[in-house]
C-alpha cells in the first residue's frame, strides 16, 4: 500500500494533528453544572438531588424588617421555616416538607472592613469570594474558610466549617460579634461571652436557632507562602503532623491518601504552607483555569481500576511540581471547584467526612483496609478521593465534631441512586462510621444521612442538650428541616 504523500515524510505534521485533536476534545468536555434548588412546581432538592421534597414556598431576604415581619407572622400562623443560601449541604438541611424556604443570597452586603482592628462585617448571604474580593486590597485575610470559595458564610457558620488552617480552629472561633435574629422574632447582637450563649447553639446550629442577619469576622494578614510537598506513608503522619504543628512558621497544612487500587491507603502525600514573613497587598486573587484539563483527569480517575492508579500518579506529580513555589493566603483559601462537576445520569457523587482523633490515626487506617475494598472498577460503591486534615478541639459550639484534637477524612464517593445501590451505600457507610465511633471519632452533619439515628447520639453524645434548647429557643417550632426531622425530632 502506498503511504499518502507528504505525511509520511512529515512526522511535525502528524503531531500537529494529534494536538489539535487533542485541543478539539478538551474544548468540547461538557462542564455541566449540576441541577439543584427549587423548581417552578416548588420540588425542592440540595446538591446531591437525593431528597426532593414539595415546599409551600419561597421568601426572598431583602432586609431584617422584611425577615423578622417573616418570622413573627410565622410563629402566630404555624409556618415553618428553613434558611438556604447556595445549598451546598446534602442532607435536607436548607427545606421542610410544605415549608416556607428563606433565601438569603440577596443579603450579601460588606457592610465594614476595619484595617485597625483587622475586622470585616458583613450580611449572611455573602460569599467567601465577595469577602476575599473585599479585604485582599487592604492586605488582610481571613483566619479560617474552607479550601473553595463559593459558599455562604451565614451556611459556612451554621454548620461551622472548618479549612486548612492549623492555627485559627473551626470557622466559629473566629466570629466576633453577629446579629441574630431569633426563633420569636427578637433581633439580638450577640459577642462571645453573651450569657444566653447563643452562638454555642447556632454555629453549627444548621439553621434551627434563628437567622443569622451579619457577621462581624476577624482577619489576619495576608501572609505570602512557600508551598512544600512531600511523600509519606500512613505509618509516618502522626509524628509528622506533631512536627508541624511544633513548627509555628507553618501557617497551613492538609494531605491526601490514595484511594488507587495499587497503593490503596498506603501512600500519601503532604501539602504545607510556610510563612515568609512578608504580607502581600498587589497580588490579584486567582481565577479557576485548566477547568477543562483537571475534568478529562478527574473523569479518568472515575473510571476506576487502572485509571485510578494513573489519575493517583498524576496527582503526586501535580503536586510535586508545586514544590517551593508562592502563594497568598487567599489564594491558598480557593481552590479550584467547577472541574468536580458531576452530572451522570442515574448516579451520583456525595461527600462524607470522618474525624479520628489524631493519635488514633495509624490504627484507623489499617482497620480502615480491612474494612474497604481497594479496586472498585466494576463495584457500584467507589471512593474517589480522601483529603486529611487537622482540626483543633471545639470548645465553643454544642453539636461539636472536634471533642478533641482531629483528624478529618473528606471522602468524595459515587454510587447508584436506585433503591438497591443506595441500601449498598448506607450500609457501607454505616459500618465505615461505626469503624470510627470505634476509634473515638465522629462524622460530619452537613452530608447525606446515611447513617442512623443511633449513630447520631453515639456520635455527638450532646444531643439531647442540643434538643432540649431547640424546643426552649424555639417553642413554636418554627424552624425545621430534614436533618432535623431524621435525628432530632
Amino acid at each position: 500500500m502506498q503511504a499518502v504523500k507528504g505525511i509520511t515524510k512529515k512526522p511535525w505534521f502528524l503531531g500537529m494533528l494529534v494536538c489539535l485533536f487533542l485541543i478539539i476534545t478538551l474544548w468540547y468536555i461538557p462542564i455541566e453544572k449540576r441541577k439543584y434548588g427549587v423548581d417552578q412546581n416548588f420540588l425542592a432538592t440540595d446538591y446531591t438531588g437525593l431528597l426532593p421534597e414539595k415546599i409551600a414556598r419561597v421568601k426572598k431576604a431583602e432586609n431584617r424588617n422584611e425577615l423578622q415581619r417573616i418570622v413573627k407572622e410565622a410563629n402566630t400562623n404555624g409556618d415553618k421555616l428553613s434558611i438556604a443560601g447556595l445549598q451546598h449541604s446534602q442532607g435536607g438541611h436548607t427545606y421542610y416538607k410544605n415549608g416556607v424556604m428563606v433565601d438569603m443570597k440577596a443579603m450579601n452586603k460588606i457592610i465594614n472592613i476595619d484595617k485597625r482592628e483587622k475586622t470585616v462585617k458583613i450580611e449572611a448571604g455573602a460569599t467567601w469570594e465577595d469577602v476575599q474580593e473585599a479585604v485582599n486590597p487592604y492586605g488582610l485575610a481571613l483566619k479560617v474558610t474552607q479550601s473553595q470559595s463559593i459558599f455562604t458564610i451565614g451556611g459556612s457558620l451554621s454548620v461551622n466549617a472548618h479549612g486548612r488552617d492549623i492555627r485559627f480552629g473551626q470557622m466559629a472561633d473566629t466570629v466576633k460579634e453577629m446579629t441574630l435574629l431569633t426563633p420569636t422574632g427578637d433581633i439580638k447582637t450577640v459577642s462571645r461571652d453573651n450569657k444566653e450563649q447563643w452562638m454555642k447553639y447556632v454555629f453549627g446550629g444548621y439553621g434551627l436557632f434563628g437567622i443569622i442577619l451579619d457577621m462581624t469576622l476577624e482577619l489576619t494578614d495576608n501572609n505570602v507562602y512557600t508551598i512544600h510537598t512531600k511523600e509519606i506513608e500512613p505509618d509516618q503522619y502522626e509524628p509528622y503532623l506533631t512536627s508541624l504543628l511544633n513548627d509555628k512558621d507553618i501557617a497551613m497544612h492538609y494531605a491526601r491518601i490514595s484511594v488507587a487500587p495499587s497503593s490503596f491507603l498506603d501512600e500519601m502525600y503532604v501539602i504545607d504552607y510556610k510563612n515568609t514573613g512578608k504580607i502581600d497587598k498587589t497580588t490579584n486573587l486567582k481565577e479557576e483555569t485548566g477547568i477543562k484539563i483537571s475534568k478529562l483527569a478527574l473523569d479518568v480517575g472515575r473510571k476506576g481500576g487502572w485509571l485510578e492508579d494513573l489519575f493517583w500518579e498524576t496527582q503526586k506529580q501535580y503536586i510535586q511540581s508545586l514544590n517551593h513555589d508562592t502563594i497568598t493566603r487567599n489564594n491558598a483559601m480557593r481552590s479550584e471547584s467547577t472541574f468536580m462537576e458531576f452530572t451522570q445520569p442515574g448516579r451520583v457523587e456525595v461527600l462524607q467526612e470522618f474525624f479520628v482523633p489524631v493519635n488514633k490515626y495509624e490504627e484507623y487506617i489499617s482497620d480502615l483496609k480491612k474494612l474497604l475494598s481497594g479496586n472498585e472498577q466494576d463495584k457500584d460503591f467507589k471512593i474517589h478521593n480522601i483529603t486529611v486534615r487537622y482540626i483543633a478541639k471545639d470548645d465553643v459550639t454544642s453539636l461539636h465534631y472536634a471533642k478533641k484534637d482531629m483528624l478529618g477524612l473528606v471522602v468524595l464517593i459515587q454510587h447508584g441512586v436506585d433503591e438497591e445501590e443506595l441500601e449498598e451505600a448506607k450500609d457501607i457507610i454505616q459500618k465505615w462510621t461505626n469503624l470510627t465511633i470505634k476509634h473515638g471519632g465522629t462524622y460530619y452533619l452537613p452530608y447525606y444521612p446515611y447513617q442512623t439515628r443511633e449513630q447520631f447520639q453515639a456520635a455527638y453524645p450532646n444531643w439531647e442538650n442540643f434538643q432540649e434548647e431547640k424546643r426552649r429557643r424555639d417553642p413554636n417550632g418554627v424552624f425545621q428541616n430534614l436533618f432535623y426531622e431524621h435525628y432530632l425530632k
